[in-house]
């Protein structure tokens, strides 16, 4: 007897403890004793809002004799350990739910787990009982006609996409995906089927790609309103040689029969261009930042009329594109016949996106009538087209060599051309006559010096 007095002290302790849930709490009494071997504990609610409790109640050596309930309060489970009790309506304040008539033996213990509680509102609990809006406990026919009957599953049962495969596998829980698509594919189409017959998809069926990552939603709308939406990365791969260039900026740029007011930057789009006395075209030759390889422009026509010539390179991705603009200073008494004088600009580089490889040949190059006042050529160099490059490479550290030029029909104008070169430290473009007379120049003094100290030695030694 006394072995049972020690359990059931202890058991005391146990079911003294409180579940503390925010404000309020729940909790078993301290253990009743009502014969030499029945004890009594009382399930009590404090400052909780709540319509149902259920938990289990662990006994060792020991039995639920009886469980009674508090007004209003219903045991649906009756005298099994595994209790769920509920009421209709939502109890308020601190009162007694239920009250537990244990007997035991010899060495017997008591545990409480499980336990859960709170407030159906518009549920079907695991016994078919029907609660509406307001906690209350209603027939079938009742919740189904009320707000409580309309479906809030905004869930999707199937979804499946035009072209690839969603990634995971679609599960109507998880609202996250991928797919990734050819380069071709610039419009995504999605089936959607919804959980509910009710439900309906109201948008994101149809998503438009561009290169890259594209974020897809599609919202799926419950009969009761609330919504729930799903979202698909969209990864559309670039075209098809993904090895293609992306860098359209150049180095280097040369002037032919024309000279630049100020050095060529590759971040600079405009510029004022010197042109020659006596040229009637300009054309330019430049170094590719991505391939290194050098790309001379066809002629952009220049008469009294024509104000500005555009050079447009061409990526080889077909799309990125680099213009400069050249608005052409000519002399009003344009008529020297030195119509072939070049000069270089050395410029830094650029960050500009460009592709290279096309066979095309992209230059419109127009020549102005005297009715064309004001108009522009355009010189548009397609960094694919091999008939774009020169036989020479310009070297890629920024000094110019001479770069050859195509051949035109007017090859002896072209060969009596006066070329430029950078000198170091300096880095300024000067005519190659101008530098080869003063390093004749330079030689004859320096000849006339050696010559002169050898006479006034030889004049001493006599």
């Amino acid at each position: 007897m006394k072995t049972i007095k020690k359990y059931i002290i202890l058991i005391s302790i146990l079911f003294l403890l409180p579940l503390v849930v925010q404000a309020g709490n729940i909790s078993f009494s301290q253990a009743e004793k009502t014969s030499p071997t029945t004890y009594r504990f009382k399930l009590t609610v404090n400052d909780i809002n709540l319509n149902y409790i259920n938990g289990k109640l662990n006994i060792t050596n020991g039995t639920i004799t009886n469980i009674t309930m508090s007004s209003g309060w219903v045991n649906k489970t009756g005298k099994n350990n595994t209790f769920y009790f509920y009421r209709n309506g939502i109890g308020t304040g601190n009162y007694i739910v239920a009250t537990f008539d244990v007997t035991i033996t010899d060495n017997s213990r008591y545990d409480v787990i499980d336990l859960n509680y709170g407030i159906h509102k518009c549920t079907v609990d695991k016994y078919n009982l029907y609660y509406n809006e307001n906690g209350n406990i209603v027939s079938k026919s009742e919740f189904e006609s009320s707000v409580c009957g309309v479906s809030k599953d905004a869930t999707l049962k199937s979804l499946t996409v035009s072209q690839g495969t969603l990634s995971p596998k679609f599960n109507s829980a998880l609202e996250l995906y991928s797919v990734q698509v050819e380069n071709k594919v610039s419009m995504l189409t999605f089936y959607p089927t919804t959980n509910q017959a009710k439900a309906k998809v109201i948008s994101g069926t149809t998503c438009s790609l561009n290169v890259g990552a594209n974020l897809c939603r599609i919202v799926v709308q419950a009969e009761s309103g609330n919504t729930k939406t799903y979202t698909i990365t969209v990864m559309r791969k670039n075209e098809a040689n993904n090895n293609m260039s992306t860098d359209a900026s150049i180095r280097n740029l040369q002037v032919h029969n024309g000279v630049l007011t100020k050095n060529f930057d590759p971040n600079v789009k405009e510029y004022h261009l010197k042109v020659n006395k006596g040229a009637s075209y300009i054309y330019f030759t430049f170094v590719a930042n991505s391939n290194k390889e050098t790309y001379t422009s066809q002629k952009c026509n220049v008469t009294p009329d024509t104000t500005t010539c555009t050079l447009t390179i061409t990526a080889e991705d077909k799309k990125t594109k680099n213009s400069y603009v050249f608005h052409l200073l000519q002399d009003s008494n344009n008529s020297n016949t030195n119509n072939n004088s070049s000069s270089s600009n050395n410029g830094g580089n650029s960050t500009s996106d460009v592709v290279i490889g096309d066979s095309k040949n992209n230059f419109e190059n127009k020549a102005p009538t005297n009715n064309d006042k004001n108009k522009e050529n355009f010189n548009d160099i397609d960094l694919n087209n091999n008939d774009n490059k020169t036989d020479n490479a310009i070297s890629t550290e920024g000094n110019c060599s001479n770069p050859s030029i195509q051949k035109e029909n007017d090859e002896n104008n072209m060969n009596n051309e006066l070329e430029t070169m950078i000198i170091p430290f300096i880095n300024k473009p000067i005519s190659k006559n101008l530098v080869l007379k003063i390093t004749i120049i330079i030689a004859a003094l320096f000849i006339g010096m050696v010559f002169g100290k050898f006479i006034k030695n030889y004049r001493k030694r006599k």
